[in-house]
């Protein structure tokens, strides 16, 4: 019995510290409200964020400080063919084939014939994408217009692909 009373008075002891430290929850911490953005008034003037923005960097340069450098996005005339180039172009001849041929096949064919001669488009147009694209490699590093290289990209067309590339430079 001496056991069973001192396991009830440990137990006792327990129970109570517990009570005590969790009776009552914090009191809530208080934040002060975020501070809200200032409405324009409606006689000011519509700014946009990219002039606030550069009148800040302009604010916090230094006066003898040059201006910052310009973005060039024009097209270099001085583009070099790359190898990546061949390929890209040689998987675009590609698909321009296929899609070339497979619009020019007979809506009598049945689902057999069409399948069958789908296959032989596709072996077909994947050679001449291959054969394109290695002899595209000969002219790796020579300089060529990015717009031809562009213009063949966006082709839809066997033809338009060729005219692009075959069309002769800007100003000759």
């Amino acid at each position: 019995m001496g056991r069973a009373l001192f396991l009830i008075m440990v137990t006792g002891l327990l129970s109570t510290s517990l009570l005590g430290c969790g009776g009552a929850s914090p009191p809530p911490i208080e934040q002060p409200e975020p501070a809200r953005p200032e409405e324009p008034s409606p006689t000011a003037e519509p700014t946009n964020d990219a002039a606030q923005g550069a009148a800040a960097r302009e604010a916090d340069a230094p006066p003898d400080a040059p201006a910052p450098p310009r973005r060039d996005d024009s097209v270099p005339d001085d583009y070099a063919l790359m190898h990546g180039d061949c390929v890209e172009l040689g998987k675009r001849l590609t698909v321009l084939t296929r899609s070339d041929q497979v619009a020019a096949l007979s809506a009598k064919l049945t689902a057999e014939q069409r399948g069958e001669t789908e296959k032989k488009i596709d072996a077909v147009a994947a050679t001449l994408g291959e054969q394109y694209a290695r002899s595209c490699e000969q002219n790796v590093g020579k300089s060529v217009d990015p717009r031809s290289l562009k213009c063949a990209f966006d082709a839809r067309t066997v033809r338009a692909f060729e005219a692009c590339l075959n069309a002769s430079p800007p100003g000759q």
